[in-house]
């Protein structure tokens, strides 16, 4: 009988390490697979902030292009009220003669 429990706890023994042998490969497994995920993700980002990268460049020069209409527009407004003050002021000018 002795010898039936000794083998027994042997049994068991071995059954616990093999259960633990297998979770620990299990969790190396898991951690692999995250590690290949975060690689993966962090591939994405760079590709990503290059293409953010690039859009931000099209934008300033965009930005630049639309501030420099806009400031001629502004020019040519206030050349033509120029003009029709001008023309104000000899319309009144010619008016009083």
């Amino acid at each position: 009988m002795q010898r039936e429990c000794c083998n027994h706890d042997f049994m068991n023994s071995n059954e616990v390490l093999w259960q633990k042998k297998k979770k620990i490969q299990k969790k190396r497994w898991y951690q692999k697979e995250r590690n290949k995920e975060i690689n993966v993700l962090k591939k994405e980002i760079k590709s990503l902030s290059r293409i953010l990268g690039k859009i931000q460049q099209e934008l300033d020069v965009l930005t630049v292009l639309v501030d420099a209409q806009q400031t001629s527009e502004r020019e040519e407004q206030k050349h033509c009220n120029d003009d029709r003050r001008k023309r104000t002021v000899v319309t009144f000018i010619q008016s009083c003669w």
